[in-house]
């Protein structure tokens, strides 16, 4: 493993389980000291203790990120503990409801924004002044590919992923002369606990369509987004800012993923979810 991010910090939310937990133990490999902060205090140390077991220095922190205070408080104890910040990974996320606009619970729709990019929005404006002042640093956001085109279902999470692309743009845009890198991570379809129930919906049929999406045929693991996390977040990365760095085998290099098979695909999760109601299934016109 190489050792490109020693002497820095890193603060990973999100980190206690999937994508976080993998770029959280990715960064400490390559040698940062990392605050490993999730809602779920277990799941957090869970993480931490696996990075102290392998050699690496880490923390756990909990924190809610729809909460400024819970936010703050554990920006301030990263840099309390480890004197700076040189990287943040905002990745705290949740699901949708994976119903069209009609049908989308307001409920559903402010829960989302306000987790996927609020939660966002005030990780970053926490790390902003300690890295203004270091005139250096980091910001990395996961995004998604489903924030690059519109699909049938869990419109508030296409939404939520495209402000943070924006949001993401701006600070680049505006605190690039300060030292400061900004990037949107896009990752496409990613075999992690957080997408479990998706599958148990879509059944084996409905997985194996969104699994060809993607031109290489597989889903993503959460090592193939931590390895890119590192990359962005070392200085061989130096000179990509205010991006989407898309990370989907191919998906969005064709047709968009609105159409063809992938529609089908979410109508056999639909499908699925309404068997479990026990509501007649989806159809899907011709």
């Amino acid at each position: 493993m190489e050792s490109r991010l020693v002497g820095r910090t890193a603060l990973v939310t999100g980190a206690g389980s999937g994508i976080g937990a993998a770029c959280a133990q990715r960064l400490a490999a390559e040698g940062a000291k990392v605050a490993v902060v999730d809602i779920n205090g277990k799941d957090a140390e869970r993480v931490a203790s696996h990075i102290r077991d392998a050699g690496g220095e880490a923390m756990s922190l909990v924190a809610d990120v729809t909460q400024c205070d819970q936010v703050q408080a554990a920006v301030d104890e990263t840099v309390r503990a480890y004197g700076r910040l040189d990287i943040l990974h905002a990745n705290a996320g949740i699901t949708p409801c994976l119903v069209p606009v009609g049908d989308c619970p307001e409920e559903s729709w402010r829960r989302v924004l306000d987790v996927n990019l609020t939660g966002v929005f005030l990780c970053v404006k926490a790390a902003l002044p300690i890295m203004r002042k270091q005139k250096k640093g980091v910001l990395l956001a996961t995004a998604s590919v489903a924030g690059l085109t519109s699909s049938p279902a869990g419109i508030e999470y296409n939404v939520s992923k495209t402000g943070v692309i924006m949001l993401m743009r701006h600070v680049a845009h505006v605190y690039g002369p300060d030292g400061i890198r900004s990037i949107a991570i896009c990752p496409g379809w990613v075999d992690t606990p957080f997408l479990k129930p998706l599958w148990d919906a879509f059944g084996s049929p409905g997985r194996s369509i969104l699994r060809s999406s993607s031109p290489l045929g597989r889903f993503a693991t959460p090592e193939d987004v931590a390895a890119s996390v590192a990359f962005l977040a070392s200085d061989e990365a130096s000179f990509i800012s205010g991006t989407a760095f898309t990370i989907d085998g191919g998906t969005t290099a064709g047709a968009p993923l609105a159409r063809g098979a992938l529609v089908r695909g979410y109508m056999a999760m639909r499908s699925g979810i309404r068997r479990l109601q026990g509501k007649p299934p989806a159809k899907l016109a011709p």
